[in-house]
């Protein structure tokens, strides 16, 4: 045993204070770290790229129907549980008007059953005319990389803002609410 206590006692180690100090410099680094990342921004990031997902995928599933059925399901000739009368101006999807077009397309195997139980429905307005086959799908950003996108330029109903830079939160001095959409 002496002869093991003689052999480290020549052996040079960090002391119980440099550990600590080491320690906590990688504690403060740590907490910069999570600083600069913004857990909360990056939840509205998550949430607005599934929200846009929702929009992209209810616009394809409308261009499918219509590639089928030769018409959007609200329009004339519909089923009488879509929308009822007339067309989707800025409708949220979770509107009991939009609702019976959702179980159409889910129906007509356009959409995923599970899409009508999405928690961000709400967060999705459709837009359609009966002077054009168009389908516009839009949603308001809540994170800051995506309401500073210089493609984040509608209005509710899909109506390109004459000068976002301007006008829209998140891209200079504005202070209107802009939508991204798709068509």
């Amino acid at each position: 045993m002496r002869k093991l206590l003689a052999r480290f006692k020549g052996v040079k180690g960090f002391t119980l204070i440099e550990l600590l100090v080491v320690i906590g410099i990688l504690g403060i680094l740590a907490a910069a770290l999570i600083a600069t990342i913004d857990p909360f921004e990056q939840l509205k990031k998550a949430q607005d790229a599934n929200v846009k997902n929702l929009a992209v995928e209810f616009v394809n599933a409308n261009i499918r129907y219509y590639t089928t059925h030769n018409r959007l399901p609200w329009a004339t000739g519909g089923s009488a549980t879509c929308i009822g009368s007339g067309f989707p101006s800025g409708e949220l999807l979770d509107t009991s008007r939009m609702v019976g077009c959702t179980t159409d397309l889910v129906n007509d195997g356009e959409l995923k059953t599970a899409f009508s139980s999405s928690a961000n429905l709400d967060g999705v307005a459709v837009t359609s005319t009966s002077s054009n086959n168009e389908v516009i799908a839009c949603f308001a950003p809540q994170s800051k990389a995506q309401r500073s996108d210089v493609n984040t330029k509608y209005t509710i109903t899909g109506t390109p803002i004459a000068n976002p830079s301007a006008t829209c939160i998140g891209q200079g001095s504005g202070t209107t609410v802009c939508y991204w959409c798709i068509q």
